[in-house]
């Protein structure tokens, strides 16, 4: 089985996309992998090629989008380049590709995701935050109970995915419903998703049970390590850190305060019970939500090599 991973970005996201690049080929044993990106600058490139040391490779696909013709709306070029996989030439010789996002820290070796056996199309992980707001189905036109994925961190079988054209209907969803890639995914691999165990895709949402120490990928969906760093752990920003120290890109990482960012929400979110009797759908169903018995569903689901099943709210009892 051939198999590599693969980022994207723009001109504003290549550093970030660099450094989370770097990090993967740190911890992981030797692995194919590239970055594709549009619009990076000449001293970024440079910056980047010394990072990377030609572990990873970098692929400029501006002149491939443009090319092609395909329509972004108001959305960044970047979030659609995972959408080509199926076209992009520098994919041909794979089987098996790894996506992650540019906000992605990983601490685990990425061929062990990469590797897996697969049983569907693709690899994901559930997505909480949507089954707070279960109107996404009628929204998107998904059957009730419909599963949703978080789109950071996923594996494609390439062979499946070519094969039925899924990618290509992808692309044609987001352009017809003028949406967003994750959104498109969601409605083309609908039942033809597996679950990924929640650790290699561990968002915002469970940080308050389960930390970045126990995340074999950790997602800062939320706060950004380069942003407001809200919902960082110290022990992550200070790894962003490390791996910027020799980068012009070391700026955006420096601590801005003596304490993590974010501990005065999750202490909050202990009082959502009793938010929950005066406030909106979401304000309950989220004070239902237990992160470790629905880390732990997942986690057996991902160990069974299981498909996605339908209504994961109600399996979880937040529903």
């Amino acid at each position: 089985m051939t198999r590599c991973f693969f980022l994207a970005a723009d001109a504003e996201y290549f550093p970030y996309a660099c450094l989370a690049a770097r990090r993967i080929v740190d911890v992981s044993a030797p692995i194919d992998g590239c970055l594709l990106y549009t619009g990076a600058s000449a001293p970024d490139l440079e910056a980047g090629r010394h990072l990377l040391k030609d572990k990873v490779e970098l692929v400029d696909v501006a002149d491939f989008m443009t090319s092609y013709g395909f329509r972004f709306g108001t959305y960044s070029v970047a979030a659609y380049i995972r959408l080509f996989a199926d076209q992009l030439p520098v994919f041909a010789q794979y089987d098996r590709i790894a996506y992650t996002d540019c906000d992605v820290l990983f601490n685990r070796d990425i061929n062990d995701l990469a590797g897996q056996q697969l049983r569907a199309p693709m690899l994901a992980a559930h997505d909480d935050y949507m089954y707070l707001r279960p109107s996404y189905r009628q929204k998107l036109g998904l059957k009730p109970g419909a599963p949703y994925f978080n789109s950071g961190v996923v594996v494609f079988d390439m062979n499946a995915v070519r094969a039925d054209g899924l990618l290509e209907r992808t692309r044609n969803t987001a352009i017809d419903g003028k949406m967003n890639d994750q959104n498109a995914l969601n409605i083309v691999f609908e039942g033809k998703w597996q679950t990924m165990h929640p650790n290699w895709n561990l968002q915002s949402l469970g940080t308050r049970e389960f930390r970045f120490s126990q995340a074999w990928a950790r997602h800062f969906a939320g706060g950004k390590p380069w942003g407001n760093q809200v919902g960082v752990e110290l022990e992550a920003l200070r790894i962003w850190r490390d791996l910027a120290r020799d980068t012009p890109w070391g700026k955006p990482f420096e601590q801005r305060i003596p304490f993590e960012r974010g501990m005065t929400k999750r202490f909050l979110r202990r009082f959502d019970a009793v938010a929950g009797l005066f406030g909106k759908d979401v304000q309950r169903r989220r004070a239902r939500y237990d992160g470790t018995k629905m880390h732990g569903i997942y986690a057996r689901q991902a160990d069974e090599g299981a498909m996605a099943v339908q209504f994961p709210e109600v399996l979880g009892g937040f529903g």
